[in-house]
């Protein structure tokens, strides 16, 4: 294996020797392989790319919801505008925070995706490049993301007590906090049953104690975790409606991140292969 191939433009062929070479050096000051590098810059431009993608996808669809959450919340006298005061963020500039946010909200977890996936390195060794990035795309947007909004779903302007916020973000991060540590739980049970010296078990026998390793405390985490106490005033189909794009919204990113993570580790691995076949040619 040529460790710098993933890092040149195609052309010509160089020096194998100089190139292997070239790697060492970088594997001695970064401690990390060149395909890793490519996974762990790339997964910061894809976020980039995730996060504006879901941006534009709540700004077509979502933002009519939240306009129609407004009006209701005015005619409530809920808000600020209502009694005679303005508004602290106009329309305008909350449509501007919807992209900012979101690509932002992508560059975190490219970021820490990237601190995940090299530690994840050595674990999960024997998975393909492509494989890896992906399979931890999915776990940790399902733990930090996708089940803890199942618990506790988002709501539309003009639903929460100012009162309760801290008691709500509290419950909210534990939620999370438990439920990645549940997922690695899980995990590390599959990665020792897969290891090389196990014994004893077929490789479908050990999917129902992994499954079932993750579901049951997942599932006493749900039930005993309290729901959110604020009262809805909103129409309950617009709380639906706004609930269910949310959570679209999210789904579209991590699916999008993880797909974008597995393109990336794919083409990286093209350059060598190809170069691997120009070379064999020559050669013969």
């Amino acid at each position: 294996m040529i460790p710098l191939s993933v890092l040149r433009h195609h052309g010509e062929p160089a020096d194998p020797a100089l190139l292997e070479w070239i790697g060492h050096r970088i594997d001695e000051l970064v401690g990390i392989g060149p395909l890793a590098l490519v996974i762990i810059l790339g997964a910061v431009i894809v976020g980039l790319i995730a996060g504006l993608l879901v941006a534009v996808f709540h700004f077509v669809l979502t933002e009519p919801i939240i306009e129609h959450s407004i009006e209701i919340e005015k005619s409530l006298h809920q808000v600020q505008e209502a009694t005679g005061e303005t508004l602290l963020v106009d329309r305008d500039t909350q449509r501007a925070g919807l992209f900012l946010g979101f690509v932002m909200y992508g560059l975190t977890w490219g970021l820490l995706f990237s601190v995940l996936y090299h530690l994840a390195q050595n674990p999960l060794r024997d998975m393909s490049t492509s494989r890896r990035s992906s399979i931890l795309a999915l776990l940790t947007g399902w733990s930090v993301a996708l089940f803890p909004f199942l618990k506790f779903p988002a709501n539309p302007p003009g639903v929460g007590d100012p009162e309760t916020i801290q008691y709500r973000q509290t419950l909210y991060l534990a939620f999370v906090a438990l439920s990645v540590v549940i997922t690695c739980l899980a995990f590390v049970i599959q990665r020792y049953l897969s290891r090389p010296n196990a014994t004893g078990r077929s490789a479908w026998s050990k999917w129902p104690i992994v499954l079932g390793t993750y579901a049951l405390p997942a599932i006493l985490l749900f039930a005993a975790f309290p729901p959110n106490p604020d009262v809805v005033l909103m129409p309950a189909s617009l709380v639906w409606a706004f609930r269910v794009l949310s959570f679209a919204g999210l789904a579209l990113f991590w699916i999008a991140y993880a797909a974008g993570i597995r393109w990336l580790a794919v083409r990286a691995k093209q350059p060598e292969g190809a170069r691997n076949i120009t070379l064999a040619t020559k050669k013969a």
